[in-house]
């Protein structure tokens, strides 16, 4: 659904696909060999590795043979194909391997239009260093690719089969790297610059919004974000960022897709996983029983 959203003055336009490795390159999120591995889950899935141990002799692999119910808002039920990735652990991370059984999938109440039955896909991550995993929503076909920093930040890749510089990334501070989520708070909530400067961690490359729009006027809808961008490059970033605070610090979330601006991906599937990941305020969390 699109959202009405205010326009913001341009700052100095620069490369917004540098710009998002930049915005999250101190978040050891990315930058840790990302030698992805998949496992599947299930009956006559491939069994997992033993308690504390990251396995040696076997590559894991990845499922799309499962579906997920949704309502339609038509009154229907749409099935979605349900891609299972396991997030690959840093090699520096002393994190354990748990290795619980998978997160039982709740029933879905967020609805979808008939329409999107074809186009879209489920993604439901595990981390195998905790228990549960999280789902988001994405272009069917796209491939997953997840991962673990050492510091317990954590994130997910999804790439077109038909057009590898196109994506979808997900970001996740998880609580760690403080000065990261206060950088990126102000950069991506332009209200939020001038207190990230107070805390120390000035935002020096203001972004260029073409569209910015936070999405409530209080508690965890006015700290989360629609917005769009453009780079030089013939490509365009349509992203919704989140950010909270407790006593842990400041937690920072941001999926954003980058496309070229002739894209065969509908706007509707655009707007339907960003607006999944809205509702949520990040990705739906699922914990084992």
């Amino acid at each position: 659904m699109e959202k009405n959203v205010e326009q913001r003055p341009s700052a100095k336009p620069r490369r917004r696909r540098i710009g998002w490795f930049t915005a999250i390159a101190v978040v050891p999120l990315l930058t840790c060999g990302m030698h992805i591995g998949f496992s599947t889950w299930g009956n006559g899935y491939a069994s997992a590795p033993a308690l504390g141990g990251i396995p040696q002799d076997s590559a894991p692999v990845q499922s799309t043979g499962k579906t997920i119910v949704f309502p339609g808002n038509d009154g229907s039920k749409i099935a979605l194909p349900l891609q299972l990735t396991e997030a690959d652990l840093s090699m520096d991370s002393d994190r354990s391997y748990i290795r619980s059984a998978p997160p039982r999938i709740p029933e879905m109440s967020y609805e979808l239009s008939p329409e999107l039955k074809e186009k879209l896909q489920a993604v439901l991550v595990y981390r195998p260093d905790m228990q549960g995993g999280y789902l988001l929503l994405a272009p069917a076909g796209w491939k997953a690719s997840g991962s673990v920093g050492a510091n317990g930040s954590y994130g997910l890749t999804l790439t077109n089969p038909d057009n590898i510089a196109e994506n979808l990334h997900y970001s996740d501070n998880a609580w760690a790297c403080q000065g990261c989520a206060i950088n990126n708070i102000g950069t991506y909530f332009p209200d939020q610059a001038d207190w990230a400067d107070e805390q120390g961690f000035t935002v020096y490359e203001p972004m260029a919004f073409d569209q910015w729009n936070d999405v409530g006027s209080e508690g965890d809808n006015h700290r989360t974000a629609l917005y769009v961008t453009t780079s030089k490059d013939g490509f365009y970033q349509k992203g919704v960022g989140y950010y909270a605070e407790d006593i842990n610090g400041y937690l920072f979330r941001l999926l954003e897709y980058n496309l070229a601006q002739v894209s065969s991906i509908e706007d509707e599937v655009i707007q339907s996983s960003l607006h999944f990941f809205q509702s949520h305020h990040g990705p739906m969390n699922m914990e084992t029983d």
